[in-house]
């Protein structure tokens, strides 16, 4: 029997005041709605936003592909996840595949985008879309897989999902129903050590002339760098 831990919303699920009760009934994260296209913005993810972080949440944001101007709406996705400051590096992202407008090769283009953008590896969920377009070069990204009942039946490409989305008509302490609820099969440490996708934060390119290092060391250990200065391989420590 599938267990939800992680639930995803959109403009179209009604809050009245916190996802705390929520939290308390055992859902870890939520993933919400963020853009669709190349001109829409879901007006309620700022909001949501701060509430899972009110709440102690794992939060996510997903994007709605259209057909054409697939790297176009992978930047709209990003940029306005920036511009709206609900972008963090814990934050999990997702491409909801649904149009069979979009082929997999768009779909897989989208993901390697948002992947070289964001420094994490982004989310593919889907259901019938991707088992009528399967792509075994999709395999190489985690599956949110939409099916509803009480089993599921994986696309060729996976040998498994991350998330099973099983419902949309689940009911959450503190949500109006119904909700959309997924399940999860490891434990919660797993899920939230997983979540983000990667721990790399993105660096702007370094300016000409100019290199950029970034060292990690855990405290009292301490870091020697040496900087070569000419062609000669002549260097100082710094």
């Amino acid at each position: 029997m599938p267990t939800p831990v992680v639930i995803d919303l959109s403009h179209h699920n009604t809050i009245p005041s916190s996802l705390k009760p929520a939290k308390d009934s055992g859902i870890v994260g939520v993933i919400h709605k963020m853009t669709e296209g190349t001109s829409y913005t879901d007006d309620k993810v700022q909001a949501r936003y701060k509430l899972a972080k009110d709440a102690g949440m794992a939060w996510g944001l997903y994007h709605f592909i259209r057909p054409g101007k697939i790297i176009a709406q992978a930047d709209y996705f990003l940029a306005q996840a920036e511009a709206l400051d609900v972008l963090d590096r814990n934050t999990l992202l997702a491409l909801d595949w649904e149009d069979a407008g979009v082929s997999a090769d768009d779909a897989l283009l989208f993901l390697d985008h948002i992947q070289d953008r964001s420094g994490r590896a982004p989310v593919l969920y889907s259901g019938h879309v991707c088992k009528e377009d399967p792509d075994d070069a999709l395999g190489d990204y985690r599956l949110w897989l939409a099916q509803y009942g009480s089993s599921c039946t994986l696309p060729d490409f996976a040998e498994e999902y991350w998330l099973w989305q099983y419902t949309d008509k689940g009911t959450v302490p503190g949500i109006d129903p119904p909700t959309d609820l997924n399940d999860y099969q490891g434990s919660v440490q797993q899920l939230l050590a997983e979540w983000s996708g990667g721990d790399v934060i993105p660096v702007p390119p370094p300016l000409p002339g100019v290199v950029s290092v970034i060292i990690s060391a855990p405290p009292g250990i301490k870091v020697e760098v040496q900087v070569i200065e000419d062609d000669n391989g002549e260097g100082r420590d710094a």
